[in-house]
This record gives structure tokens, C-alpha cells and sequence, in this order.
């Protein structure tokens, strides 16, 4: 029987090649959602070319009329076959009726990023995962159903507990290690992840640098600043490039950066980068810390960083207050 993926980011790939593996499955259909960021797309392309898939399926949401028929054909399609596994990580109206069509005997979220934790609780253990919009519920017409009935287990890295019927499975990133881990080399350098946070409006501009200048001053190694995928990189970070920092645009998640360069890093440092829970798993020697930022100058989405926050602070790792 055949087992499902839904992804559509790289991590997610990631994290997809990482559950074939540890459930030892054969089989596989990649199903690979396009959206609007170039470089989010580029780089699922070079990481789907990791694993010999079954069947994939593009679906392309770059296109910004209405998606209410090929949606429903798309399910129609799908829900031809039963299943083993499906693994999904998004909540977007496709998952949903995906997920509330088509037969499996075992569904499994997967991470994509700090957006599990807000996910889990804020969704699934209030168990609110059945609450739907009209536009949702239009589906109903087409003869589809938008009620998802099965138990929603989780494949993670975060330290999420069990919740009624469904249960937490612990994704150790075992397989990128095992194939990756050989003659890597330790350098000297600090690695900054840049996020996009002040594009997305969670912070101003002036307090994002504030804490680079901050890390700039304070190192005595050469900098890497490796920006977000969704990231663009500004005149203002343009201004610190000299011999001692350097802005490196890596095409590719960092955690697959590193392994394939055979790099163990010195120190890297962000501010609520889900990274930190991939590397600290990968590289246990790496000085990490992340840079706190005060509930006064986060914008918006204060609740859903504070919960991210205190998971990071159970990596054990540096907290950098720049106030």
C-alpha cells in the first residue's frame, strides 16, 4: 500500500525523508505545493532529488485566482487510492480536505518550523481542528466531506506530550546524520540565521540591527550571516560586508548546508529560528544562542513567540538580551 506526502517547504522534505526512514517505508508518493517565494521552490526541487520517489505530484499555488474546482478534482484524484501513511504539516484548505477525504490507516503531522508548537496548542489539543470557514464548507456542494475524523499523531523534534488518542512520536534527524556524519571539520566561524522578521512585521527594522550590532561588536571570529529563504537582504546589512563578515546566500536549508559541507560550526546564534532544535540535534557541541526579544517590541503574534521562547529555552542554550 502506498503512503502520502504533502509538503510544501523544504524542511518539510526534510523532515519527510527523515519519517521514511524511522517507519521503514516503501512506496512513496511526494505530493509538492508550489507558493509565491522563488527560493522556497528552488530549493524543494534540489531536495526532492534526495530520495527515489514513487510518484510526484506538483500542485502550483503561484496563481492567484480561485483554486474552489482544482481543488476538487485534485481530491477526486487522490482519493482513488487507500493508504498506508499520509503525512501533511499545513492547515491550508487543500490539507484539510485532503485529510477529511481520503483513507489511510495512520496520519502523522510533521514539523514545519516553530509553526507546530502555535499548531499544537492552539489546534490540536483544544481540538479545534474542525472549525471551518464558508469557504470551506462550500466544498460540501462538490459532495466532499471537511470533517477530519482519524487520530492525528505527531512525527517531531520538539518536546510535545500525548494527547488524547494521539500520540507524540520523537524524529531524531537519525538518517541525516548517518549519511552525512563523516570527516566533518570544526571551524572558527559564528554563524548568524538571519529571519525575516522585520518584512513580516514582527519587528522594526532599527531593533533587528540593534542586535546584530550587538553580536558584531561582541565577536571576536568572522561572521557568516546566512539570510532566511523568505528573507530580503537590505542596504542597512549590505553595510556591515568587510574581511570579518560575510553575507552567504546558501540556497538550501542550513541544516543540509552544513552536512554537505562537511562543517561542525563553532557558534550560531538567531533569534527564534526553528534551526535551533534541528542543529542542536545534529551538532550537540555547537555554542548556540538566540537573541530575546522583549514582549514590548514584538508586533504582533506575542503569544505564539513567548510559547516558541520557552521551548527554546529548554535546549539549555544562550539568551542574549539586547535591552
Amino acid at each position: 500500500m502506498d503512503n502520502l506526502f504533502i509538503v510544501r517547504s523544504p524542511l518539510q522534505i526534510i523532515n519527510a525523508l527523515e519519517a521514511i526512514e524511522y517507519f521503514h517505508l516503501k512506496d512513496n508518493i511526494l505530493v509538492i505545493i508550489y507558493n509565491n517565494t522563488d527560493n522556497t521552490n528552488l530549493q524543494m526541487d534540489k531536495l526532492i532529488k534526495l530520495y527515489k520517489w514513487k510518484e510526484i505530484i506538483y500542485v502550483n499555488e503561484k496563481k492567484k485566482k480561485s483554486k474552489y474546482f482544482e481543488y476538487i478534482a485534485f481530491t477526486y484524484r487522490l482519493k482513488k487510492r487507500k493508504y498506508n501513511y499520509l503525512f501533511f504539516s499545513n492547515l491550508g484548505s487543500i490539507h484539510k480536505l485532503l485529510l477529511a477525504n481520503i483513507k489511510r490507516k495512520h496520519t502523522y503531522y510533521i514539523d514545519d518550523g516553530v509553526e507546530t508548537l502555535s499548531r499544537y496548542n492552539d489546534i490540536f489539543l483544544p481540538n479545534r481542528l474542525n472549525q471551518f470557514t464558508l469557504r470551506q464548507m462550500r466544498f460540501l456542494l462538490a459532495g466532499l466531506n471537511i470533517y477530519i475524523k482519524d487520530n492525528i499523531h505527531f512525527f517531531t523534534y520538539f518536546d510535545l506530550k500525548d494527547f488524547r488518542n494521539s500520540k507524540i512520536v520523537r524524529n531524531d534527524l537519525h538518517h541525516f546524520q548517518k549519511k552525512y556524519f563523516k570527516d566533518m571539520k570544526e571551524d572558527t566561524t559564528t554563524y548568524i540565521l538571519g529571519q525575516a522578521l522585520v518584512s513580516l512585521g514582527f519587528l522594526e527594522q532599527e531593533y533587528y540591527f540593534q542586535a546584530i550590532d550587538i553580536i558584531v561588536q561582541r565577536s571576536k571570529n568572522k561572521i557568516v550571516y546566512i539570510p532566511h529563504r523568505t528573507e530580503k537582504v537590505s542596504s542597512r546589512l549590505q553595510n556591515y560586508v568587510s574581511k570579518n563578515f560575510e553575507i552567504r546566500d546558501i540556497n538550501m536549508p542550513v541544516e543540509l548546508y552544513f552536512l554537505e559541507n562537511k562543517i561542525y560550526p563553532h557558534q550560531i546564534i538567531s533569534f527564534i529560528t526553528t534551526a535551533f532544535f534541528t542543529l542542536k540535534k545534529l551538532y550537540p557541541k555547537t555554542k548556540m544562542a538566540y537573541i530575546y526579544i522583549s514582549q514590548d517590541k514584538i508586533l504582533k503574534n506575542k503569544k505564539a513567540i513567548e510559547d516558541t521562547y520557552k521551548s527554546i529555552e529548554k535546549l539549555n542554550i544562550e539568551k542574549i538580551d539586547i535591552d
